[in-house]
């Protein structure tokens, strides 16, 4: 009895951390395919550090849930916690304004170059007369 309740809740919570993954990782069209594991590998550590140890403990606990005496040895109420974090997560997660600022650090970046080279070119020719 305990078994069949974890494991609907197993399968509620990756319903639904699949889905706000899709959505998080698609954009503007979130993707189709992909089963938890794989949706999480292809976020890889684009995921916060605190998404990808819970989706471990998931994952830990998805591969224990195949043999029977450790499935029932499984704690809900941990297995809850860890998908309400990993959801919490992701919900903060926004995987496009990272990529604008790694466009806008790279392009600050440059731009200083420049002025430092700019400097020193003339501190150069000031030297020369």
């Amino acid at each position: 009895m305990g078994f069949d309740i974890l494991d609907r809740g197993l399968n509620r919570g990756l319903w639904r951390s699949e889905k706000a993954l899709r959505r998080k990782m698609g954009g503007r069209r979130p993707l189709r395919r992909g089963s938890f594991d794989s949706l999480v590998a292809r976020a890889g550590r684009e995921l916060p550090g605190s998404a990808r140890r819970e989706a471990r403990k998931i994952q830990a606990v998805k591969a224990q849930m195949q043999h029977p005496k450790l499935a029932a040895r499984m704690d809900a109420g941990q297995l809850s916690g860890a998908f309400r974090r990993l959801d919490r997560a992701v919900a903060q997660w926004n995987p496009r304004k990272r990529r604008r600022n790694m466009w806008l650090d790279a392009l600050a970046g440059y731009a200083f170059n420049m002025l430092l080279f700019l400097g020193l070119s003339l501190a150069f020719l000031s030297t020369l007369g």
